[in-house]
């Protein structure tokens, strides 16, 4: 009975425990991590009203198929969790189609397979003054996904690269294009048409960050990261 007994706690205490983080593979390479929507800030606590918090990513050699280490630089966290008011939570998502981990600006391959993501939570993008411990996605619901080639970063069959300087895009090539501008979490931010003749094309990207822009010219695309 005893033991009985200690088996059902520890599969409640379990259940609870991923109540609080639930991590969820929402679309091929998409994750998306909810916290706090039982009102429990056991893992890491955010502080009073703060609407923002940084999640320090990583995944190791025997969690994907390269075999190799992504992570991010301690200095240098990209993602980010914000407090969703309709969720009740702290919401943030990793697209890992798209994300450069940022020790080493290194970006999945097309095609990998990720098993497991290893992350912190963290009060600064650029360092800590708190902290979780590590946590692993798997623990909170993660199953396994493969990286989607539709925004992986990539040069354009000519092997000439457009470039981005100050918002705006010197296309790689000329003629009739379609430009779309995303988030790193893959998020759209607008797309819009337009004719590259040798003058730079306005991207009208408001808010400071890092972004993605694709550029399709008929059977040929690219993607270009770029920082605003």
């Amino acid at each position: 009975m005893k033991k009985l007994s200690s088996l059902f706690l520890a599969v409640c205490a379990a259940a609870a425990f991923s109540a609080q983080l639930t991590v969820q593979t929402v679309s091929q390479g998409v994750v998306k991590l909810t916290y706090g929507a039982t009102n429990d800030y056991s893992i890491y606590e955010p502080g009073f009203e703060v609407p923002t918090f940084w999640v320090h990513v990583w995944s190791n050699a025997a969690d994907n198929s390269t075999g190799t280490v992504y992570d991010d630089a301690w200095t240098n966290s990209t993602v980010s969790m914000n407090w969703d008011s309709s969720a009740g939570a702290y919401v943030g998502t990793i697209n890992l189609n798209t994300k450069v981990f940022t020790n080493g600006n290194k970006t999945f391959p097309s095609g990998t397979m990720v098993n497991n993501l290893g992350f912190v939570f963290k009060d600064q993008q650029n360092g800590a003054t708190k902290q979780s411990g590590d946590l692993a996605a798997t623990t909170y619901g993660f199953t396994s996904t493969t990286t989607d080639a539709t925004l992986a970063v990539s040069n354009p069959v000519t092997g000439k690269k457009s470039s981005v300087i100050a918002g705006k895009l010197y296309p790689s090539s000329k003629g009739n294009l379609e430009i779309s501008v995303y988030e790193m979490s893959g998020k759209l931010v607008r797309s819009f048409k337009a004719v590259a003749n040798g003058t730079p094309i306005e991207l009208n990207v408001s808010r400071n960050g890092l972004y993605l822009v694709k550029i399709t010219n008929g059977s040929e695309s690219e993607v270009v990261k770029f920082a605003e």
